[in-house]
Parts: C-alpha cells; sequence; structure tokens
C-alpha cells in the first residue's frame, strides 16, 4: 500500500468507525449511515464533499471482511497495461527497440506509421514512451552495464591494482617543465601500497619499474588488475609476469568500477598531498618523490575507514601468505626487456636509436637483445637461446682509428680432380659406338 492508498483508507475508516466498531440491532445501521451520509467532507484525491448510503454500507461490509487493508482502493484489473497497444504492436515495438538501442521515440513512430501504410502510427508518443520505459525498452536501461558487487580479496598478495594518474609539473633535467605522472599499485586487501612513483613518461618502462620495485618491497601477488591500455597488453610485461608466477587481469572496456579503490587512494593523495604542495616552487622528480615516499609512510600508518586498522597492520596480518621470490632473484635481469634485431654486416644492431657492436660471428643473424630500458648502459646478447656475451655502444670515431680487421686466408683444399665439362666429354665418349 502506497502513501496514497493508506491515505485514503485512513479517511474511509474514520468516517465508518461509528458502524464497524460496535455491534448495532437492527435498523441502526441504515439510520447511522443516512447521518454520516448528510454530512459533508474533504475526502482524499476526490473533488466530492458527500458520500451515499450505498457507499457507506459497501466500506463497512469491506471492512468486516477484509480489515483495513480492504479500504484501500483497488487498482484496476489493466494497470500497467498499455489499452492502446496490441499484443502484436508491442512486439514490434520490442524486436524494434531491441535490434537498435538508439532508436528514438520520433523514429519509431515514424516507421510505425510508414509500416502500417498510415499517416499516424496510430498511438501517442506519451503512450509510446509510457510503455518503453515499463518494459525497460529505453535507451538508458538497454545499454545500462550489469551490476557491480563490492569485491575484497581475502588475504594480502592476493589482487593488486595498477593505475597511473596525472601529477604535477616538474623541473625538465635540460631546463623547463614536464608533467609528472604517478605510477601507483594498490594492495586490494590492506589497501597498503607496494611501490609508488612520479615517472617522465607514462610508457611500458616506467610501469615495469614500478612493479618491479613492488614485487622487491612486498613479496609478488597472485593477480595484479590493471586497464585495459595499450601499454598494459604488451607481450613484455605478460611474460614477466608470467615469470614471477602473477596473472595480469584487465579491466573491462569502459568499465572503471573494478579499480574503485586505486581510484579512492588517487583522491587521497589528490587531497592530502598534492594540494598540499607549494605551487610556487617548482620542484624536480627526484624531490617531489622524495616527498611522496614521506606522506606514504603516514598513510600506511593511518587508520583506514573501511578496514578499521591501518593499512600497514592489515597487511602484516597476512604475512605468512605473502609469497617471496628467491633471495637469489636478480630483480633487475629478471626484468629486462627481449627484443629481437638483425645484426647488420658491419655487426652493428639498432636498440633505442643507439647502435651496439654484436660478435663478428653474428652478421646477418638474428639476436635477443636484452635490457634494462631504463639504463641500456648493458645489453645482454642471446643467439638462439644461448649468451652470447655483452653488446658494446658503438664509437664511430675510434672505430675509425682502428685498423680494418682482414679475413684469414683459410688453407686451399686439396683438388678432386673432378670437372663437369671433362665430365660430360668422358660421358658422350662412352656412348657414341666405335664405327
Amino acid at each position: 500500500m502506497d502513501a496514497k492508498a493508506e491515505k485514503i483508507a485512513l479517511f474511509r475508516f474514520g468516517v465508518i468507525a461509528g458502524l464497524v466498531l460496535e455491534p448495532l440491532p437492527r435498523g441502526e445501521l441504515t439510520r447511522r449511515a443516512q447521518e454520516i451520509a448528510a454530512r459533508h467532507f474533504d475526502i482524499p484525491a476526490s473533488q466530492r464533499t458527500s458520500i451515499s448510503v450505498d457507499t457507506l454500507l459497501d466500506w463497512a461490509l469491506r471492512y468486516r471482511n477484509g480489515g483495513f487493508e480492504a479500504l484501500a482502493p483497488q487498482p484496476r484489473q489493466d494497470r500497467g497495461q498499455p489499452r492502446t497497444i496490441t499484443p502484436q504492436l508491442a512486439d514490434l515495438i520490442e524486436r524494434l527497440k531491441r535490434e537498435n538501442p538508439h532508436r528514438t521515440g520520433t523514429t519509431l513512430l515514424r516507421e510505425l506509421a510508414l509500416s502500417s501504410g498510415q499517416h499516424t502510427a496510430g498511438i501517442s508518443a506519451s503512450t509510446l514512451y509510457r510503455f518503453l520505459k515499463q518494459h525497460g525498452l529505453s535507451e538508458r536501461q538497454l545499454l545500462a552495464p550489469p551490476a557491480h558487487k563490492k569485491f575484497e580479496a581475502e588475504h594480502s598478495n592476493q589482487i593488486w591494482q595498477s593505475d597511473m594518474l596525472y601529477g604535477p609539473y616538474v623541473q625538465r633535467p635540460g631546463g623547463g617543465k614536464m608533467q609528472a605522472l604517478l605510477h601507483a599499485i594498490l594492495d586490494d586487501a590492506s589497501r597498503l601500497i607496494p611501490h609508488a612513483q612520479f615517472y617522465a613518461s607514462q610508457g611500458l618502462d616506467a610501469c615495469l619499474d614500478c612493479l618491479r620495485q613492488a614485487v622487491a618491497a612486498r613479496g609478488a601477488a597472485i593477480r595484479l588488475y590493471m586497464d585495459n591500455a595499450k601499454i598494459y597488453r604488451s607481450p613484455q610485461l605478460a611474460r614477466i609476469a608470467a615469470s614471477i608466477g602473477m596473472l595480469i587481469v584487465h579491466t573491462p572496456p569502459y568499465q572503471p568500477e573494478g579499480r574503485g579503490k586505486i581510484e579512492r587512494f588517487f583522491r587521497s593523495c589528490r587531497e592530502q598531498f598534492l594540494n598540499n604542495l607549494d605551487r610556487k616552487q617548482t620542484l624536480s622528480l627526484e624531490e617531489l618523490n622524495d616527498r611522496l615516499w614521506v606522506w606514504l609512510d603516514v598513510y600506511h600508518r593511518t587508520e583506514h575507514s573501511a578496514l578499521g586498522t591501518t593499512p600497514l597492520l592489515r597487511w602484516q596480518r597476512d604475512i605468512e601468505h605473502i609469497r617471496q621470490l628467491p633471495p637469489a632473484t636478480d630483480f633487475r635481469r629478471l626484468f629486462f626487456h627481449r627484443l629481437d634485431r638483425v645484426v647488420r654486416r658491419d655487426c652493428t644492431f639498432l636498440l633505442q636509436n643507439r647502435f651496439y657492436e654484436a660478435p663478428p660471428h653474428l652478421a646477418g643473424e638474428t639476436i635477443e637483445a636484452r635490457f634494462d630500458p631504463l639504463d641500456p648502459a648493458v645489453v645482454e646478447i642471446y643467439f638462439q637461446g644461448q649468451p652470447e656475451g655483452v653488446a658494446r655502444l658503438v664509437d664511430p670515431v675510434v672505430n675509425g682509428r682502428l685498423p680494418s680487421a682482414k679475413a684469414s686466408k683459410a688453407a686451399a683444399p686439396e683438388p678432386t680432380g673432378i670437372n663437369f665439362v671433362d665430365l660430360l666429354i668422358q660421358k658422350k665418349d662412352e656412348e657414341e659406338p666405335p664405327w
């Protein structure tokens, strides 16, 4: 019973209370009903001011049989059912709308009119819009994303979330300014930040460096929940994650709700850290990161409203579930990029717009270069899965001063005595008859 129906039922009960609350002798019920009918009332949801005797007796009978609920106005039997839309027309409208949810009501009315061969569709625009809304056929209802449920990992390092935030402008090493970008990883269960750092780029190199430091500091997660951007679908990232034993899970397109926790962290970072920086002072990237890590230490030791404890204590509670990589693991080499390169005839190959030298016997071969993208000073060469040493950065000036390497002459092979033309002549002589 809604508020309007309840108000009407209360009014009716107040009117007939003298007829139903006590037993009445024969004829007294009708006499009292006539007295009530002679009065004037302010009837809810009606412009009438009087009530007939028959109506009063009907209300009294309904109350005795069904109680207070029976005094509420009864809804129509066909309530919610369009009386001007036939079942065949309703089916056609539903098929048209589901076929193209972007069809507007005006377009639907025109299509219905043209398909029926009449000048009008036979229904009004308000009737059509009401029908679409009642049956969940409006554009918003048809294109609405599925409902999301609130989730949380059971243990720390079970799920990590990673994302990027545009930060303030900092000093460029060569002069001028550049925008810093914050790469951060958040533990889903504890809201702890395994690592966060401002970088000069938003590319894969910065993402992998952030992940490397997170794994080195807090162990390896089981799943890493990331955006659907191109850099996060890199085969380099997939290979490195598989080597660590971490599954990469991508957010479905246009559904950022799954990364709500790290988005909430970014909001706290803006409100508590970025908004309190001195805007008159332009920091370097190193100075900005030093300030960030000081604030993160405070964040980890402050009680989180959703946890009832601090992120650090919540993470430490599951310390026995944390999976650490073996102590002998070389994190830097584990996160090396691996790219195939063709060695030129001059024994060089191009990597990140710089030339490196490879051993001479690899000229013309396809090698695998393994290197740290943030520090490409050391490039390891692998050929057919076997190490072939370290590539040296080409210095053309030094190479121009060195004498050219001369190929050593191999010893002459022992003659075989076989000559193609002599063999043909010999074969011809054998085949010709002696006469």
